[in-house]
């Protein structure tokens, strides 16, 4: 999951066989890792997986459209981590933030091709917002608390 490309191998000796392997990229992280939590989330067309730091709030990002492959992003929900998507069957924007009750949320505001039974089809508007996770791991912001002076 965490890895940077795939590395395909054609058989020197055999016609039309192959091998696929993964390479390792050391500046990402494994999912393994105990200073990571990962998160997963399916939703209609969508799909983002990855693992968040829990002291740096860097995120790598796994993010499929009809189960195309978008790549590996990076970035930090406290800040913005906004997709802008201009692809052929889906426009708009896809965000993950995480809020100040730590709650890691997805934020899907698109239009997504939806093909007519009679006819060419139409753009529909696809609006969601899902919690991924809560985040136990992550400490709020300062400017919210239980009522105990700090």
């Amino acid at each position: 999951m965490f890895y940077s490309a795939l590395l395909v191998q054609r058989s020197g000796t055999e016609h039309g066989a192959y091998k696929i392997g993964q390479v390792e990229n050391s500046t990402l992280c494994g999912y393994k890792s105990k200073d990571r939590m990962p998160f997963s989330l399916d939703t209609g067309i969508f799909a983002v997986s990855g693992s968040i730091h829990t002291e740096t709030l860097e995120m790598e990002v796994t993010l499929e459209v009809y189960k195309m492959s978008l790549g590996i992003l990076h970035g930090y929900p406290n800040q913005d981590f906004k997709v802008d998507l201009d692809l052929n069957m889906v426009k708009g924007r896809i965000e993950i933030r995480l809020t100040a009750f730590d709650e890691l949320w997805l934020d899907i505001d698109t239009k997504v091709f939806q093909v007519a039974e009679h006819g060419s089809g139409k753009f529909i508007q696809y609006r969601k917002a899902h919690l991924i996770q809560e985040m136990p791991g992550v400490r709020c912001k300062p400017w919210v608390s239980n009522g105990v002076n700090i």
